[in-house]
């Protein structure tokens, strides 16, 4: 009944053999492992107590998690047997204990509908789906051509011919695709958050197929999933170094839970971008929720409302305690961030306190400035969006290989390497338009944080 999971049990093990750690541990944990799922066949989730390694923490969950994904369920174990094209799916979702809780409920939808194309097939194999958002299983398979040499350059769901729900694209880059171990089938999924059902859906994707662009339409409908919101109206404030934030409600739906967060407009701090990655609820029994990393936003709509979404969701769960953790949130003096920069003097005007921003050139109408920070802060997380002048007019930053979305944009660009990266944009051009002195540039990503023990008691 399960050959394909058997095989990719297999596949991991192998890898998990390469790794340099005591093989008289590592046989030990796997033998355990499946010493539980031949004697369990209701197999609770494996605890790992011991933390003396990390190396043998992974493979224990790798290899164990796997088999009690299929084992812990005999429920989940028949609907994966009963649904055509599962085993590429399973991968994906056996880590996310709200999503195997959906399929479970009867909210997966098989589509399993192909398109081919010199060569290479793109398959959408289902959908999970709520009043809310979509999670879209679709995989890249070919006999003909290394699936490892294709590049992913977009996604995007249709509504129609001309109406687009959602749309990720990379323009002139793309990411290799990554096949399991030994196959040549690539499986991913994506999760779209408020996305509206509407009529004539597709499943568009884009791949590098050497110098040209392979276009895959996949047309396919899904039933619509009459289900409620499960709101926790919270209310509660609490204050983190001084700065408050007042958590608002938890909205828990089948295939994704959101915490909305309200910042206060007087906070001396500003929140940057990624403010909420550390957070965390966590119930009775120490499972925990994590926020999904550099997904929290703010809708327009909502003004100083933060919605974070997390990894997964509880909706099927009934915690009889939820208790909401923060870590570290990114957050910097609101007077510090920002640079001024007067292009006619060549000099920084205003800079943070604990600058990392130095060398600064304008020449050839073309602004640049070193940016040295931690190595081990991500550089790909600091970026300028656009510049401000005297006058607050904006003009946007566009990056090579992205779609401008406004007109009034100059060219821009930024080089990494480990613990130092350049940004250089260029000025407008004086016969077109023109600009005052001098111009502004706001800090939303900046390696600087606020911490202290807080939490609040949502249920």
């Amino acid at each position: 009944m399960f050959e394909e999971e058997k095989k990719k049990l297999e596949q991991r093990k192998k890898s998990i053999d390469k790794m340099e750690v005591s093989k008289e541990k590592l046989h030990f944990a796997v033998q355990s492992g499946l010493a539980k799922a031949k004697k369990e066949q209701a197999l609770k989730r494996v605890k790992i107590i011991k933390r003396s390694s990390w190396s043998i923490v992974i493979a224990a969950i790798l290899l164990i998690s796997f088999i009690t994904t299929i084992s812990v369920s005999p429920v989940f174990a028949n609907k994966v047997a009963s649904i055509p094209g599962m085993d590429r799916v399973l991968s994906l979702i056996q880590q996310d204990k709200g999503l195997t809780a959906a399929v479970e409920n009867d909210y997966y939808q098989p589509i399993n509908k192909s398109l081919e194309k010199n060569g290479i097939t793109v398959t959408l194999d289902g959908v999970l789906a709520d009043n809310n958002g979509l999670v879209v299983f679709y995989s890249v398979q070919s006999k003909e051509i290394d699936i490892s040499k294709l590049g992913l350059k977009y996604i995007q769901l249709w509504s129609g011919l001309h109406t687009t729900n959602y749309s990720f694209d990379l323009g002139s880059h793309s990411i290799p695709l990554a096949p399991e171990e030994n196959t040549d089938i690539y499986s991913t999924s994506e999760h779209l958050w408020k996305v509206k059902q509407g009529k004539d859906l597709s499943w568009v994707v884009g791949l590098k197929n050497g110098d040209k662009t392979e276009h895959f339409r996949i047309p396919f409908s899904y039933k619509k999933m009459d289900v409620e919101s499960k709101n926790f109206i919270v209310n509660k404030e609490v204050k983190i170094d001084g700065q408050s934030l007042k958590v608002k409600e938890v909205i828990v739906d089948p295939i994704r839970a959101v915490v909305k967060i309200e910042e206060n407009p007087k906070n001396t701090k500003k929140l940057l971008a990624r403010p909420f990655d550390e957070l965390e609820l966590v119930d009775e029994k120490g499972r925990k929720w994590s926020a999904i990393p550099g997904n929290a936003y703010k809708p327009l709509e909502e003004g100083n409302v933060w919605e974070v979404p997390l990894k997964e969701s509880f909706y099927f769960y009934e915690p009889k305690k939820l208790t909401l953790t923060f870590g570290k949130i990114a957050a910097m003096d609101k007077e510090e961030a920002y640079i001024l920069i007067d292009t006619e003097s060549k000099k920084f005007i205003q800079l943070p306190s604990q600058s990392i921003f130095s060398n600064l050139q304008v020449k050839d109408n073309r602004v640049s400035f070193t940016v040295n920070i931690d190595k081990d802060y991500d550089m790909n997380m600091v970026g300028f969006i656009k510049f401000t002048d005297a006058d607050e007019k904006e003009f946007y930053i566009h990056y090579e290989g992205r779609t401008p979305l406004y007109s009034n944009y100059v060219k821009g660009s930024k080089t990494n390497s480990p613990g130092e990266g350049r940004f250089e944009f260029e000025l407008p051009n004086k016969s077109v338009t023109t600009f005052t002195n001098p111009i502004r540039l706001d800090l939303d990503f900046y390696p600087s944080w606020i911490e202290e023990d807080a939490e609040i008691k949502i249920k």
